[in-house]
């Protein structure tokens, strides 16, 4: 009869884990200049949005060029200070960069406005002839004599001043335009002779910026 081969008993092979070594003074030391980087970043922006709005002056263009030229060259920069930027990651100067460039527009942008300044003209929209109850496009051709209303939308994002209407001819004439219920403005002039009239509505706000809408009315007789 055989014997049945004793089974042997399964050796579990134990495992221990070593945790790596873990630098607490150079975890901190590198967070610190991380911290320290997006600070500096958030500062330079404020500098950035502050010399772009310097510039609006003479071109909007070079203002957003300012700012995309200080985002680029971030990192650049960095390098004349003493930092140790080899602790700093690729994507912690993407998102530094992103930040500058948000935080420099918007600071630029508010400082186009009031009240810290204004350099945004007056608008003028949608301007309308009536006669009665009869309205003329553009290029208002065939109105009547008599009583012709000239009535504008006019928007800024400060405070207007005036806004006026201008006959523009031979024999020029400047009124001022009211502010209808409808918040329109509006100008009412009685024609007694027919005609080609050029006028011109002119908006002025309180920062001196001005902006004008210039047309002509056909009167016939």
């Amino acid at each position: 009869m055989a014997q049945k081969k004793r089974k042997e008993p399964e050796v579990k092979e134990e495992y221990s884990f070593t945790p790596p070594d873990f630098n607490e003074k150079e975890f901190l030391e590198k967070d610190i200049t991380v911290t320290k980087t997006v600070l500096i970043s958030a500062l330079l922006a404020a500098v950035f949005g502050v010399v772009a709005y310097l510039t609006t002056n003479l071109s909007f263009v070079i203002g957003l060029l300012i700012i995309l030229i200080g985002a680029v060259s971030l990192k650049y920069i960095f390098k004349f200070l003493p930092f140790n930027l080899s602790v700093v990651e690729n994507k912690t100067w993407l998102g530094n960069g992103a930040m500058f460039f948000f935080l420099a527009l918007g600071i630029w942008i508010l400082l186009l406005n009031p009240p810290f300044g204004d350099t945004v003209d007056p608008q003028i929209n949608d301007l309308e002839v009536w006669a009665g109850e009869i309205q003329y496009d553009r290029p208002y051709n065939n109105v009547p004599l008599g009583a012709v209303t000239f009535n504008a939308t006019v928007i800024d994002n400060g405070e207007l001043t005036n806004v006026q209407f201008s006959f523009t001819g031979s024999n020029p004439q400047t009124f001022d335009m009211t502010k209808g219920d409808d918040g329109r403005y509006e100008f009412t002039y009685n024609f007694t002779a027919a005609g080609t009239y050029n006028f011109a509505v002119t908006a002025t706000d309180g920062s001196g910026n001005t902006h004008t809408f210039s047309s002509s009315v056909n009167v016939k007789a």
